[in-house]
């Protein structure tokens, strides 16, 4: 049977560069996919010019005209969206969601209870902890607006492990690239690395469904592990995207004289990375994921402004959930801060400024909201390989889609969505989450979700971890 969504009078950012924004509008979903967008009746396009709008009507069968949409079905399942703004549902480039039932185990970072705390408590964890964290995490990011997670985990110690964690983010619906981590460690207890990549094997070839929620990456080892080049040869036989985490000087440059780096290979973190190895990561087509909060405490964030200047693509995630929430739009407002925060700083050390600010120019701000908005959908879409399904409400993509409401105290004189949406409101504005075109969160409520439920699976896995 088919199903539609037919949602109204919504004012939508496409994040597509031939659709363009509309001050009301409305988008038909049929069977998971966007089937139209455009003006509701009566209503104009309010900031795309007319030689815009003809540049879409003459595009390609995948981008729609922005003529009024067409009515849906009487069978259709109707959202008034009035007074909301819709956009293309948010993706998080990089999120440990095994460490949800942990939540807040370490707020400060700085005193390095991560690694000598936090990390062999994995010793302690069982496959159900596994799948109650992914279960209770993966809800909570979609409840933020995040559609679209990449799960690093790096708690599989034995067959199962991965197993556990997946099929809870098919059962919560949220689209995910899970990323099998090689790191072992604590409690890590494979005969050895063909053990393992038996496993990973196994978790590949069950799972790895390109055109469903679920697609299958690796993360490897730091550099000096010695077999981190077979890891990574691991991930290119399977066409699978990987990543690395960055956490000290001189592993680009190591990495490219081995012939190691490549446009798959996603670099975590990289705070301490010189501007030589940007270059060399520039290049290589080589992306760059910096996780806000984690990578701001204590350690210098000067490396999203290197990044961008020399050409490396940068995304953002929420990183550890043993320490913050996993609201990925969160993290977007703690860079859009910290980075005006660094460009201030950075122009007045090499310019003469008089006032609190310097004059805006080409490049300063860096990040301005809408920016940030679009890394976070159809940037990082594109970087993960996934823009041909998701990342912007074009006609011909799934129907991944989110509704946040202007809030209570009204909407912004400014014309300008993004600055609204990542400025005036918060996560109690989110409205409606749609994922593959099924409806996860309407009305600020998830009919997935059971508190209860939530509160009891993660009283059990502590239970089991630290009692």
């Amino acid at each position: 049977m088919t199903s539609k969504i037919h949602i109204r009078g919504a004012e939508v950012v496409t994040m597509d560069d031939d659709l363009g924004d509309f001050a009301s509008a409305d988008i038909v979903i049929e069977d998971g996919a966007i089937v139209s967008v455009g003006p509701s009746v009566g209503v104009g396009v309010s900031r795309d010019s007319a030689a815009a709008a003809a540049g879409a009507a003459t595009a390609a069968s995948s981008t729609a005209a922005p003529s009024p949409a067409p009515a849906a079905g009487g069978d259709a399942e109707i959202i008034d969206a009035t007074g909301m703004i819709a956009l293309p549902g948010i993706i998080d480039a990089h999120t440990c969601l095994w460490q949800t039932v942990l939540r807040g185990f370490v707020p400060d970072l700085w005193p390095g209870a991560y690694y000598s705390e936090f990390l062999p408590l994995r010793k302690k964890f069982s496959v159900q902890d596994n799948y109650n964290a992914a279960w209770v995490g993966g809800h909570e990011m979609l409840s933020y607006g995040t559609t679209t997670v990449v799960d690093y985990c790096h708690n599989i110690s034995t067959p199962g492990y991965a197993d556990a964690s997946i099929e809870a983010l098919r059962a919560v619906g949220i689209r995910h690239l899970f990323t099998y981590s090689f790191m072992g460690g604590f409690g890590d207890r494979f005969a050895g690395l063909e053990a393992r990549f038996a496993d990973a094997r196994h978790v590949y070839n069950t799972f790895h469904r390109p055109e469903s929620l679920t697609t299958i990456g690796f993360g490897v080892d730091s550099i000096g592990a010695p077999d981190l080049a077979r890891q990574l040869a691991f991930a290119r036989e399977h066409a699978a995207p990987s990543c690395i985490h960055v956490n000290e000087t001189g592993t680009i440059t190591r990495l490219a004289a081995d012939g190691l780096l490549g446009p798959d290979l996603l670099v975590i973190h990289g705070n301490l990375l010189t501007n030589g190895e940007l270059d060399l990561m520039a290049k290589a087509r080589m992306p760059l994921c910096f996780t806000p909060t984690a990578d701001t405490q204590g350690a210098p964030a000067d490396v999203v402004r290197r990044a961008m200047e020399r050409g490396v693509d940068v995304v953002f995630g929420c990183d550890i959930p043993c320490s913050i929430a996993s609201d990925t739009l969160g993290q977007l407002r703690v860079m859009f801060n910290v980075q005006g925060y660094l460009d201030g700083a950075m122009e007045r050390s090499f310019s003469s400024v008089i006032g609190r600010r310097p004059p805006v120019r080409e490049g300063l701000p860096l990040l301005t909201p809408r920016v940030l908005l679009r890394i976070a959908t159809i940037e990082t879409a594109r970087v993960l390989g996934l823009d041909g399904q998701v990342g912007s409400l074009t006609p011909g993509k799934r129907a991944d889609v989110l509704l946040v409401r202007k809030g209570p105290f009204g909407s912004s004189v400014a014309d300008d969505p993004c600055a609204h949406l990542l400025l005036q409101t918060s996560p109690r504005e989110i409205d409606t989450v749609i994922v593959d075109g099924a409806v996860r969160m309407q009305g600020g409520v998830m009919p997935g979700f059971d508190a209860a439920k939530a509160a009891g699976m993660v009283d059990a896995s502590r239970k089991r971890i630290l009692g």
